[in-house]
Parts: C-alpha cells; sequence; structure tokens
C-alpha cells in the first residue's frame, strides 16, 4: 500500500471521476479482500458474497469519505464492517456457520497486527490471486477432511494459534518432540489424541497448556508430517522446532 496521505488523495479523486473510481478500486482489490476477511473471521475469495459486498461498501466510502477525518483506508473498514454485519444479520444460515470475531468489528483492522493467528496469515496467501484449483487451495480443502479426526475445523486455529513469544515457543517444542526418536507422529494418528503423558516427558510442557493448544499442535504436526508443503511454510518452526 501507498502511504496514507497518497492514497487519501486517490481516494478523493477516485470519488469524482467514475474511470479513476474503477481503477481505484481494482487496484486495491486484494487489499479489500483481505480487510473482508479479516473483518469476518473467515476466508474469502472473489466467489463470495462477502467480496461483492467488501467492493460495494469500498466504493460507498469514497463517496462518503472526508479526508478532514483521517485516513481512507480506516474509514473503509468501518463501513466495510457495518455491511458485512447488515449481511450476516440477515442470514440465519451464513451466522450459525461461520464464527465472527467479535473483536473483528471493534474499530479498524491494522493489517500489520502482530497477533494474527496462522489462520490469517494463510487468509492472505488465498486471497492473492488465488484460483479454485490453487494448491493452497488443495491442500486446506484435504486438511479440513484430515483433521475431522480429530473435530478440528481448520477455522478453529484462530482462536487456538500461540501468540506470544513464550507460547511460540513452548508450542516450538511439544511440535519437535513429536520428531523426536522414535517419532511419535503415529501414535497421535493411531489414537486421535495427543500423547499427553510421552509429550510432557519429552517437552517439559503441562497437561494445561498441551489442552490449551491441542488443536494448533495437531493441526500443526499433520501439516509438517503431511503433504502440505504450502501450509507449512506458515508455520514458523519445522519439525527440530527451529525457525
Amino acid at each position: 500500500m501507498a502511504d496514507n496521505k497518497e492514497e487519501n488523495l486517490k481516494a478523493e479523486k477516485a470519488a469524482k471521476d467514475a474511470s479513476l473510481r474503477e481503477l481505484f478500486l481494482a487496484e486495491n482489490s486484494e487489499h479489500i479482500l483481505r480487510l473482508a476477511a479479516k473483518l469476518s473471521g473467515h476466508h474469502i475469495t472473489k466467489s463470495d458474497d462477502e467480496w461483492s459486498i467488501a467492493l460495494i461498501a469500498a466504493s460507498e466510502a469514497l463517496d462518503r469519505y472526508d479526508s478532514g477525518k483521517g485516513d481512507f483506508w480506516g474509514f473503509a473498514s468501518i463501513v466495510i464492517k457495518s455491511r458485512l454485519l447488515n449481511y450476516y444479520k440477515g442470514n440465519e444460515r451464513i451466522k450459525d456457520e461461520i464464527s465472527v470475531s467479535p473483536s473483528a468489528f471493534e474499530g479498524e483492522v491494522e493489517e500489520d497486527d502482530p497477533e494474527l493467528s496462522l489462520k490469517l496469515e494463510m487468509q492472505d496467501k488465498m486471497a492473492v490471486g488465488m484460483s479454485p484449483e490453487s494448491s493452497v487451495r488443495e491442500e486446506i480443502l484435504a486438511l479440513e477432511e484430515e483433521l475431522k479426526r480429530y473435530n478440528i475445523s481448520f477455522f478453529d486455529l484462530t482462536s487456538c494459534s500461540p501468540r506470544s513469544r513464550s507460547t511460540r515457543k513452548g508450542c516450538a517444542e511439544v511440535i519437535a518432540s513429536f520428531f523426536l526418536p522414535p517419532p511419535i507422529v503415529e501414535l497421535l494418528k493411531r489414537t486421535g489424541q495427543l500423547p499427553s503423558s510421552k509429550l510432557r516427558q519429552r517437552s517439559g510442557q503441562s497437561t494445561k497448556f498441551l489442552d490449551k493448544f491441542r488443536k494448533y499442535l495437531i493441526a500443526a504436526v499433520l501439516i509438517l508430517d503431511g503433504d502440505y508443503p504450502e501450509l507449512a511454510a506458515y508455520i514458523p518452526f519445522g519439525k527440530n522446532g527451529r525457525d
């Protein structure tokens, strides 16, 4: 993204000229898609209703924007948020299926938020030039299917990913312990349960810690052990527990 002043000026010009409006929205389409994904709390592609709603909302924001009141994209995120909320409130089926993070609808969304989860990092990957046949999408669909056995949804990861440096380090140690000789990944797959006793012995982490990050740990181990090269790139450490 360009600096705020330049973007604000472009937004003001786009509001007054149809051709500039079309160009502005086209140039920022991926940014709008990412905003919509972060605000809604689940991944979005350009075939989804939320994409159309977000694009229309961004155009609406151009019409309503006043540079004296701050940054355009901060204002646009509020308009997009409002339109998405109206959409979810009016669609009971989608409201039941999608868990919208309450924090995502409080104020503006920061693109460099240090607490973005594994899920949101993957959303950005999916949002940029992703076709329905892309390898990332195929991997996510395959992982979703594998996770069902453990009663985990891929998008559960938004609430159970480690965020602080200490919890990331702890999770890295637990994950690495799966691959120490003799590896215990097959024990996980055979029982469908975390081998907590062995993990406590190998990693030194508590039962409470293992329970808290159970979903993330299982998903990360399955990704690293399976045929998920694209998703593995979003695990901040490998089988050895190091970056």
